[in-house]
């Protein structure tokens, strides 16, 4: 997590000069939001796994007192649910933000850099720490009441769908100011060596966070998921595209790193023949949706490996749990 927000928080320093107030807080938010919304999302796979297995608690029976008061509806879902907690994280990055900006410009990059290093990270630890009853709460409803309480179910590519709408926000909070900077200045056309140079190695850099992220593994969160219900264990997902299981991780990162960049120079002299009015977005959003589709195969053949990984873990967890039923009987 801190390192997370570190490193997007010096990719937002070194893209934005001379930030304004809403990129300040579209760049802080993003980031915040993507990790808190992905830490409450997996947080409830996690603690299901944990208390399924009984791997912190010997017996959940015997601890379901110290959580059964806690509610879960009203305002405690600020403090569990992704979309109310990634909202609470949203305003204290605005608050902070509008904070930073009264400081004044000299200060502007070094508070920068303490919030998305220090403090940001902080609070989501905060909030980690107090989502965690809640969690367990939910898992000790799943694991003792699991005709009466079921999660809402879900399935891969919703998965998918919400860390590459997660992905679009960072990258665009990020990216699109970029602009701005000397490097990317369009004057000379399309066709400037130093322009597609420039734009070469910030392809090659999307194409390396996205890769990145695609293959963030979430095998036990999917195993406490299958726990609890929130993926079905008797409708098997689709199985990826073939290619993505042919070639390894490594040399599929390779071969997406240089398809990233001929396409790079390709768009860019397309749009220069084209003789396109120039402007930066336009030529990065068409650069980026291949890059999309590629980080969608990826996300999926991690999630469909991880699936399968979740799958064999919860079939050796059934039979250890009837034969302690029948050691019981």
């Amino acid at each position: 997590m801190v390192l997370v927000s570190a490193i997007l928080t010096s990719s937002l320093i070194r893209n934005v000069i001379d930030i304004t107030l809403p990129e300040m807080i579209a760049g802080l938010g993003a980031i915040c939001l993507s990790i808190v919304w992905s830490m409450m999302r997996d947080g409830q796979g996690y603690w299901a796994y944990s208390v399924f297995t009984l791997r912190v608690f010997k017996n959940p029976q015997a601890i379901v007192g110290q959580y059964k008061e806690r509610k879960i509806a009203g305002m405690a879902k600020l403090l569990y649910q992704p979309g109310w907690a990634s909202l609470v994280i949203l305003c204290l990055a605005a608050a902070l933000s509008g904070l930073i900006w009264l400081c004044g410009p000299d200060w502007h990059y070094p508070l920068i850099g303490l919030l998305g290093v220090l403090v940001l990270p902080a609070l989501m630890v905060v909030q980690l720490g107090k989502s965690t009853p809640f969690n367990i709460l939910l898992a000790l409803k799943s694991y003792s009441e699991p005709e009466t309480y079921r999660p809402r179910q879900r399935r891969l590519p919703r998965l998918v769908a919400e860390d590459l709408l997660l992905n679009l926000l960072t990258n665009f909070a990020l990216v699109l100011p970029i602009a701005r900077k000397p490097a990317f200045s369009l004057a000379p056309g399309y066709a400037d060596p130093a322009f597609i140079v420039a734009f070469m190695i910030l392809m090659g850099a999307v194409t390396l966070f996205m890769l990145a992220f695609a293959s963030r593994t979430r095998r036990y969160v999917l195993f406490g998921e299958l726990l609890n219900g929130t993926l079905d264990v008797n409708s098997a997902p689709t199985a990826p595209w073939a290619f993505t299981g042919k070639l390894t991780r490594w040399q599929r990162g390779l071969l997406w790193l240089l398809a990233s960049q001929l396409w790079a120079i390709a768009i860019c002299l397309v749009f220069a023949v084209l003789q396109i009015t120039p402007q930066f977005i336009p030529l990065y959003l068409c650069a980026l949706l291949p890059l999309l589709v590629v980080y969608c195969l990826e996300r999926y053949q991690t999630l469909y490996s991880n699936y399968n990984d979740a799958l064999e873990m919860h079939k050796r967890h059934q039979v250890y749990a009837n034969n302690d039923a029948k050691t019981m009987k």
